[in-house]
């Protein structure tokens, strides 16, 4: 078949893209004919991808003036390709199929700061999100969450029978519980300066406001744990709000480049308080490394936690007092129960395979 693949920027860079460069590698291996309709790439991932590239202007300066050309000059791109079916994975209105990585951003835009959610950008990219959902240029909706495809559904009052559910695939080659996880424990402990005698919580991020980092540190001056940072530097606030509570011994800040397979295998819990996610990798990612998880209630992963099975779930993730009280019950539980969980959530993501993904989209392209 004859496929366009078409979003702003084809590099290396946020979840969207990385899915799209793995995703286009297996479409080409299945033997399907690829168009890549952008305005960026590198050399490095022209190589990489097989297939015929179309890289239309990137105009400088206004971002929301980008959004504007290339979703004018997108679909017309993909009909002088002659494709049979074209995939969008940004802000376009006009594609055969739409695959969701972002969640919906009416709702995403409600925790932006005031003066964020005015702004020239935001307030376009709603248009274009209304576009979207509630036009008729896009026939099937992709989305890795039951949940995001409801609230956009429920936002936008689009046919539910327009959704296809596709959950994200795991590399549980890759993430995968330590074959000996006392050692790689102490390891990292000692690595970071942590007292091993204590349990250790895990919080990944590359945006912490949104992700629930300040509440998180809240609810940790009433939790006798470490804390493990992974992710950007902490901002001058926030240093000084570890300061004011006192709980600069008990918090360790990791660079985003470490190993994050080792530190999934030595943590105790996976903390993920966020206020709103599409869908994030990294809870998948902790569950298949046998690292239960604290996890929000407004990330379309949760869809995957059972909660007191194979997780916990939060469900007012803004509240210190209940997370505080969501990792007590966590740290009480003892190692059967534990280990239990472990097990749980890594059999849960197992059959996450890309083999299985895959053939979800052929049976979508056949219809």
């Amino acid at each position: 078949m004859k496929l366009a693949l078409i979003h702003p920027q084809i590099i290396r860079g946020s979840g969207v893209e990385n899915f799209l460069i793995e995703f286009a590698k297996r479409l080409a291996s299945a033997g399907h004919e690829l168009t890549y309709i952008t305005s960026l790439t590198t050399p490095e991932i022209g190589a990489l991808l097989p297939g015929r590239w179309e890289l239309l202007p990137r105009l400088r300066g206004s971002a929301t003036a980008r959004m504007w050309y290339f979703n004018r000059l997108a679909p017309r791109a993909a009909q002088a390709a002659g494709v049979d079916l074209s995939i969008g994975f940004g802000r376009t209105t006009l594609q055969d199929v739409h695959r969701n990585g972002t969640g919906c951003h009416r709702l995403y835009g409600n925790l932006l700061p005031f003066w964020q959610r005015y702004s020239v950008k935001h307030l376009y990219e709603l248009h274009l999100e209304r576009r979207l959902y509630a036009g008729k240029g896009t026939a099937k909706f992709v989305s890795s969450s039951a949940r995001v495809a409801a609230q956009l559904q429920g936002v936008y009052g689009t046919d539910g029978e327009s959704f296809r559910m596709l959950s994200p695939p795991v590399e549980t080659q890759l993430f995968r519980p330590a074959e000996n996880r006392a050692n790689t424990r102490e390891i990292y402990c000692r690595k970071l300066q942590t007292d091993a005698t204590k349990p250790v919580l895990l919080f990944v991020s590359l945006s912490h406001r949104r992700r629930g980092l300040e509440p998180l540190l809240e609810a940790m001056a009433q939790i006798d744990a470490t804390l493990w940072i992974v992710g950007k530097s902490l901002s001058p606030g926030m240093r000084d709000k570890i300061k004011r509570l006192g709980i600069a011994s008990r918090i360790r800040i990791v660079p985003v480049t470490s190993n994050l397979v080792e530190l999934y295998q030595s943590a105790d819990w996976f903390v993920h308080p966020t206020q709103y996610d599409a869908f994030s990798n990294t809870v998948l990612q902790s569950m298949a490394c046998g690292l239960p998880g604290i996890i929000s209630v407004m990330d379309g992963a949760v869809d995957h936690v059972r909660n007191g099975e194979n997780g916990l779930m939060l469900y007012h993730p803004q509240q210190p007092q209940e997370l505080a009280a969501r990792i007590q019950e966590a740290l009480a539980f003892d190692a059967t129960t534990w280990q239990s969980l472990s097990t749980a959530a890594r059999e849960t993501v197992l059959p996450m395979t890309w083999e299985r993904h895959m053939q979800e989209w052929a049976e979508l392209f056949e219809e």
